[in-house]
């Protein structure tokens, strides 16, 4: 890792009000809340362990886009619609809806969840 990977964790170019990060490492990432990469926009790298499970509640505003990086996972939407998925795949988090992921596997899953609107995941 290089310095700036660990601290700040971005790499910004501009300065004063027209400052923007271009460049984000997997430590800034994977923090505990959503990271903004762009006006509206948060990214996050979401761990989910070996038979571990995480839930999103529903929001009123706002769009998640979820895709598996690694492993496979069970999406269940509004406790209602479930489907497994796999590398690669992504799905769609609408306003109201919310998402629950359980990996089955006793290997991490890694999931690569973009935040478009005025919610945090």
């Amino acid at each position: 890792m290089t310095d700036w990977e660990m601290v700040p964790g971005r790499i910004s170019v501009g300065s004063g009000a027209d400052t923007e990060n271009i460049a984000f490492s997997y430590s800034y990432l994977a923090e505990d809340r959503p990271g903004p990469v762009a006006d509206g926009v948060k990214f996050q790298v979401v761990e989910v362990p070996g038979g571990g499970s995480m839930r999103w509640a529903a929001v009123g505003m706002g769009m998640r886009l979820c895709s598996v990086a690694s492993g496979t996972v069970r999406v269940w939407l509004s406790e209602q619609d479930q489907f497994a998925i796999g590398p690669n795949g992504m799905w769609k988090v609408r306003p109201g809806v919310a998402c629950t992921v359980l990996n089955p596997s006793p290997v991490a899953a890694v999931l690569h969840v973009t935040t478009f609107g005025e919610h945090a995941v």
